[in-house]
């Protein structure tokens, strides 16, 4: 009956926030019971004063994806349409009984009103930062129950982040490693078994440890801010709840290296925890940044921050394309006050194309240098209407690897010229190369163990068959640094050395008579040879191996091909592969040609002059 009133009532009529500062907060009303339909009272308040309230995060998604309005709250007479996931994360909030008001986006914020939304956004680090406790609401429970209990795993695993969160900082506080420890080795224990099994192969509260640790709250963009920027945010699940403190120790543990731990082992803990390194490297930040007011995330110079929040956040999904760039600007101060927040306000009436090249321009012209283009893929067009010099925000990246220990144009400065065209952007650089042929590869490519040495077979096959190389190294030396793009799993320049015996025993097995399966099979599961065949596994994605007109060996986005330049822009770090489309040029992506990423093809007394223009488009 409750639910047939509801759908008869007329919809709620916002009221038009009048400061600055203004917020809407929802009080919930009483209810005897979790199916109890909601009901609310909304008021304005400012956050200019003082005012006790929660804040939810949460996804505007169920877990199978759902997030049409499906549900309606009751408010003041009237109603309001939202998603099944806000309607659950409300009914457990209400459970709580925490004693005072809460705000949740959905239906803080008016929706409809797109210029409310560009005044709220600014807000965010207000809100989150501000309120008294944070809900991270990451969906119900389970339906995968523990056979011997009847319990959802995702419930035993609850228990579990506070148990294992104990161990581990009990290892940390005596100096002992927390690989000794039985919940540790809980964890890690199954890794082999899970790449052959899959979550099947592990323990019920391991199993539900893995399952929350991927929930799709994880991978929303939004989130980061949120709970990052809270004071006291609560972890729930279900009925179940746990401090996020204790979820910061359990991702800390997994993603330390630690005596004796394997290479295999390391790269299981990085896949397990991976969905949530973003929000651990973003809060630890913010509490760095809380106690030490010079703290800098990463390199310091002006527009630093923002590009490489930008990168930390690349792999994380929002719906609206817009939001890549607006739903990080709760890190940054008042724009007149803050010199790192290069940013503009945010506009929905701004295409997503022209916000994306907007900001990769200023981000190129603050720092005063090319790193900004290292993650774009002209192939990659999600956006209409993107330059393909301007960074697809919204799309996962391809990188794994690291420009800063790279100085392919030495010491060079950028040579930038204001073109007038949106949709240009005008540098000066050199042609050192020409990619000259690139193997065929599958239409269709699912990187797979067994995908992967397939490629990995083709691409030796097709370096062996050079004779000799520029720079006199042995073609395997070359091969082995240009499969890891020169960088090791830090993302750190390669040692002298590094991988040889892990590249030695991996190539043997390679080149071996055996089925293309047992050499997959030995590949990763082979002690010695797993080191160096998960490091080369990061980098085989989206890319090719090439030669060039000058008989390099280059490793170049998968949409190049024969008779593309290989360019050094002036100020960049590493090369870049540009197509030419008649007086201007794709950015096909960036590349590692072994032999010239030092600065081998830009020589020191390059006079700018003598530098040709490049319009990209």
């Amino acid at each position: 009956m409750d639910d047939e009133i509801l759908s008869s009532q007329t919809e709620y009529k916002y009221a038009p926030l009048q400061g600055p500062h203004s917020v809407r907060l929802l009080t919930l009303h009483p209810a005897a019971s979790y199916e109890t339909p909601i009901r609310i009272s909304l008021r304005e308040a400012s956050l200019d004063v003082s005012v006790k309230f929660a804040a939810v995060s949460y996804t505007w998604a169920t877990e199978d994806g759902d997030c049409s309005l499906s549900k309606r709250v009751e408010c003041d007479g009237a109603i309001i349409k939202t998603t099944a996931n806000c309607d659950a994360a409300i009914r457990r909030i209400r459970q709580v009984e925490i004693g005072f008001d809460v705000w949740i986006d959905a239906i803080c914020i008016n929706q409809s009103n797109d210029d409310e939304k560009s005044l709220q956004i600014p807000l965010m680090r207000q809100i989150y930062g501000n309120a008294l406790w944070v809900a991270l609401w990451i969906g119900e429970a389970s339906c995968t129950l523990d056979e011997e209990t009847s319990r959802p795993v995702t419930d035993l695993a609850m228990e579990f982040f506070h148990n294992f969160a104990i161990e581990l900082q009990g290892s940390k506080d005596s100096g002992q490693n927390p690989r000794g420890g039985t919940l540790y080795q809980e964890v890690v224990r199954e890794r082999k078994a899970f790449r052959r099994r899959g979550v099947g192969a592990f323990s019920p509260p391991i199993r539900g440890l893995w399952e929350i640790l991927h929930r799709p709250w994880w991978k929303r963009l939004w989130v980061v801010q949120e709970v990052s920027i809270a004071r006291s945010p609560v972890l729930l699940c279900g009925s179940q709840s746990v401090t996020f403190d204790k979820v910061e120790v359990v991702i800390d543990g997994l993603a330390r290296e630690h005596p004796g731990k394997s290479g295999d082992e390391h790269e299981f803990c990085a896949n397990f925890i991976n969905s949530t390194f973003p929000h651990f490297v973003m809060r630890d930040f913010v509490k760095r940044a809380q106690l030490q007011s010079d703290y800098t995330f990463g390199n310091a110079g002006p527009g630093q921050k923002a590009i490489q929040i930008l990168d930390n956040t690349r792999n994380l999904r929002a719906t609206d394309p817009r939001d890549k760039i607006y739903g990080i600007q709760g890190f940054f101060g008042d724009p007149q006050s803050d010199p790192e927040n290069i940013f503009p306000a945010p506009d929905y009436s701004k295409t997503a194309a022209d916000l994306y090249g907007d900001v990769a321009r200023g981000i190129i012209i603050k720092t005063k240098t090319l790193d900004v283009l290292s993650t774009c893929y002209g192939c990659v067009r999600t956006i209409p209407d993107l330059p393909s010099w301007a960074p697809s925000w919204n799309h996962t990246p391809l990188a794994y690897f690291s420009v800063t220990d790279f100085k392919a144009a030495n010491d060079s400065g950028v040579v930038y010229e204001a073109s007038g065209d949106r949709q240009s952007l005008k540098l000066k650089g050199k042609r050192v190369d020409v990619v000259k042929h690139v193997p065929e590869i599958p239409g269709r490519l699912e990187y797979t163990d067994l995908e992967c040495t397939r490629l990995w077979r083709q691409w030796t096959d097709f370096a062996f068959s050079l004779q000799s190389y520029p720079t006199g190294e042995s073609i395997a030396d070359v091969l082995l640094h240009t499969l890891c793009w020169g960088n090791n799993t830090a993302l750190k320049r390669l040692a002298l050395g590094e991988y040889r015996t892990s590249f030695e025993v991996w190539l043997k097995i390679l080149q071996s008579s055996n089925p293309l399966e047992a050499v997959a099979r030995d590949l990763y599961e082979d002690e010695m040879a797993c080191s160096y065949t998960h490091r080369a596994e990061f980098l085989i994605w989206g890319r090719s191996l090439s030669t060039t007109v000058n008989s390099h060996l280059a490793l170049v986005p998968i949409s190049a091909s024969a008779d593309d330049q290989i360019v050094v822009l002036s100020g960049g770090k590493i090369p870049f592969v540009l197509r030419a489309t008649g007086n201007t040029f794709l950015v096909i992506g960036p590349c590692y040609v072994h032999g010239i990423m030092d600065g081998e093809g830009f020589p020191r007394e390059e006079a700018a002059e003598d530098l040709e223009w490049f319009t990209l488009r």
